[in-house]
């Protein structure tokens, strides 16, 4: 079974339709922004000393759902130059997960990232970020970047109407 992640803040656009078209019978997807998710915010370093106080609003039981996946597949969308917000969120409630458990690898060894953006040009830095998961790491080419210009593809374009970009994502999680 695949856990797919989806990270777009926007009901219905690329994020949201990969994850649909990656996802098979039987796959799970969590669109994030439908969760309650509290950021790294307004406490005082619970987590590094025992557990943060946001842990009942379900990104660590997310997390814990990492376990039992084949893969884990995080979709994530580019937004002022940068992965989107509730993106971070995720990433950052992942110290409190992290710290108190010896799992990073067991989650890494199944994760994988789509990111999608407008011009690697433009934005660089956006592909090796979602790369930090990996870096020491034995896993190499888990990062898959859709960059829409590189097919003309413009703002509110959907991608998976490109065959090259359905071709590659599917090959990128076989």
């Amino acid at each position: 079974m695949k856990l797919l992640i989806g990270f777009s803040g926007r009901r219905g656009g690329n994020c949201d339709q990969i994850a649909e078209y990656a996802a098979a019978e039987g796959d799970r997807i969590v669109y994030f922004r439908d969760m309650k998710a509290h950021p790294c915010s307004g406490c005082d370093y619970e987590c590094f000393s025992g557990a943060c106080r946001y842990r009942p609003d379900g990104v660590y039981d997310l997390y814990e759902a990492m376990h039992g996946c084949e893969k884990v597949v995080l979709i994530v969308p580019m937004y002022c130059g940068n992965p989107s917000s509730l993106y971070f969120i995720f990433n950052e409630r992942g110290q409190d997960y992290f710290s108190h458990s010896d799992v990073w690898d067991d989650i890494v060894k199944r994760l994988y990232v789509i990111g999608v953006y407008g011009s690697a040009r433009i934005t660089p830095g956006f592909v090796p970020c979602l790369g930090k998961w990996f870096e020491g790491t034995p896993y190499k080419n888990r990062v898959l970047g859709v960059e829409r210009h590189r097919n003309g593809q413009r703002i509110g374009d959907r991608v998976l109407d490109v065959e090259e970009f359905r071709r590659e994502i599917k090959a990128f999680l076989e």
